[in-house]
């Protein structure tokens, strides 16, 4: 230094030279130890990636399961490798094939699991009850079970009397009809119609000369019906190929007996919820006018014939033997005596008494209170020939006539009770398996979703279709009474009806009298309904025998 206490400009420049020197000593001393932090990071994760393979294969399956198409084959061979072994080997296979799944692939499961929780609620989607379907299952049994197992647990039956009271079928609104069939205009609805008025509009029907195609309509529909069935079948044996119930492992064909409980349970609430205790059907036709009934043949209810009324009540009463079975029961109205037709049950042939029809002038309807219900828990024991005109005609189809008592029972509402109670366990029941339901894909859950309701919709539209078609031709003739006794007048004003022939419980009767009985329950009309053809009278006559 100078004297004067300045540096010289050798020791500045000295000074400023050793000051940017240790800045960048420390620069680079930073920069080391951040590359060396780097390279340690690095080295780290890299060690990290090759310790654990199953990230690697997690990640990848994931990838896999978003970019590439769905493999139904791969996808179906993996579910059954799970269930292979014993039930325990089944739940370790599963648990490892479940570790190994990525969360992409798990997030896709849960939302595929939530979507097919939607069909335990698919009856309500498609549709409300309605009475056209009640109808289907009047005129063709088998179409409305078919119907009922389109339904996929849903109600397709009002069950209030008032909805089948009213005039006009709208079909839901998903099939264009009139509200009246051609040619059939009727001042007075069947609904206001007293026994005699109705009776008439049943012999109106009866002479109807058109023909018929309901066959063809029938076997179109159910068709349809079988192959929108077979789609859910089908849907079902998709979805359970690769997919696995986590509590039931080894389960194979959880899905189809899921739907198989759902059909079991709609068809036992559909049953239940018609507002009906009682039903009595008829099925009528027109019967050759040149036939000829023996007299020993059973008479239904006492002529009604002014001449034949020649003899008193205490005649009729020793004629009729006391060991005979009462099978008609007779109420005079006005007098306190009472005249009952028997039949023989102790021969093999067994007649009405013929004199029990001639004391009693024309009787009422409400003279024969009950004769509904002795006709069934008893019937005629009949056998028998006709005969008929080499020239004869009659018709080729029937129709029905309906009688139903709108009335509900204390065990009929039981039975209510009971159906709706199983309708909600096989609903919670449902959804629980499908929320339980593991390694199921979106595209399987939409394939699923789009069969299962598409079938059931259009296994609806089916139905409308072949009920509008059918009710042009007016095959069923319905008629709602508060309680039996008006059920016995209905019945007695359209069986007195001459030239028709009735098939009711098991009986054939023409002009009132009885000429076969025949096993109700093994019948075909059971199950075809309408399309079944009239009793071939050709059977009772004389030498088919």
């Amino acid at each position: 230094m100078t004297e004067s206490g300045m540096k010289s400009p050798y020791e500045a420049l000295l000074t400023v030279g050793l000051r940017v020197g240790k800045r960048c000593t420390f620069v680079l001393s930073s920069l080391a130890s951040f590359s060396l932090l780097t390279l340690a990071a690095a080295d780290e994760v890299n060690n990290t990636s090759a310790s654990d393979p199953e990230e690697d294969a997690a990640t990848a399956a994931d990838v896999e399961s978003i970019v590439s198409l769905f493999n139904f084959k791969n996808w179906k061979e993996r579910g059954s490798a799970i269930r292979l072994g014993s039930r325990e080997q089944c739940f370790k296979n599963l648990s490892v094939v479940l570790g190994n799944v990525g969360p992409i692939y798990a997030a896709e499961n849960s939302a595929s699991s939530g979507a097919l929780t939607l069909l335990p609620t698919a009856g309500a989607l498609i549709g409300t009850p309605s009475k056209e379907l009640w109808m289907l299952y009047k005129m063709v049994p088998l179409a409305g079970v078919l119907s009922m197992m389109l339904s996929l647990g849903g109600n397709i039956v009002p069950d209030s009397s008032v909805d089948y009271e009213r005039d006009g079928f709208t079909y839901g609104g998903i099939i264009g009809s009139d509200d009246t069939a051609p040619g059939e205009g009727v001042d007075t609805p069947v609904g206001q119609m007293d026994a005699s008025t109705f009776a008439k509009e049943v012999l109106r029907r009866a002479r109807r000369e058109t023909g018929s195609r309901k066959r063809s309509v029938a076997a179109i529909g159910i068709f349809c019906q079988l192959f929108w069935i077979g789609t859910i079948v089908f849907a079902c044996w998709f979805t359970e190929s690769g997919a696995i119930l986590v509590w039931w492992c080894q389960g194979w064909g959880w899905m189809l007996a899921w739907y198989l409980i759902v059909v079991l349970s709609s068809l036992l609430e559909n049953f239940a919820l018609v507002p009906f205790s009682k039903q009595w059907t008829i099925r009528v036709s027109t019967a050759p006018s040149s036939i000829s009934i023996s007299e020993d043949a059973p008479r239904l209810f006492p002529s009604r014939d002014p001449e034949r009324l020649d003899i008193t009540y205490q005649n009729v009463r020793t004629s009729i033997p006391e060991q005979n079975t009462a099978l008609l029961g007779v109420v005079q109205h006005g007098a306190d005596i009472k005249a009952v037709g028997r039949a023989d049950t102790s021969q093999t042939k067994s007649t009405l008494v013929e004199e029990s029809r001639h004391y009693d002038p024309a009787p009422s309807a409400r003279t024969y209170a009950g004769f509904l219900r002795n006709l069934e828990n008893h019937g005629f024991n009949t056998i028998g020939q006709v005969s008929i005109d080499r020239s004869w005609a009659a018709s080729r189809h029937s129709f029905l006539v309906i009688i139903s008592q709108a009335k509900v029972t204390h065990s009929h509402a039981a039975l209510r009770v009971c159906s709706k109670a199983i309708s909600v366990g096989v609903f919670a029941a449902g959804t629980a398996t499908f929320a339980s339901a593991s390694l199921i894909t979106m595209s399987v859950a939409l394939t699923t979703l789009c069969l299962v309701l598409g079938a059931g919709v259009f296994g609806r539209v089916a139905s409308m279709w072949m009920v509008s078609e059918m009710m042009k031709e007016r095959p069923v003739i319905h008629r709602i009474v508060k309680n039996e006794e008006d059920a016995d007048e209905f019945m007695y004003e359209v069986l007195n009806t001459d030239g028709l022939m009735f098939e009711l419980l098991g009986h054939v009767f023409i002009n009132g009298r009885c000429v076969k009985r025949y096993n109700r329950l093994l019948n075909w009309s059971n199950i075809f309904g309408i399309l079944v053809s009239p009793f071939d009278l050709k059977k009772l006559m004389f030498g088919s025998q």
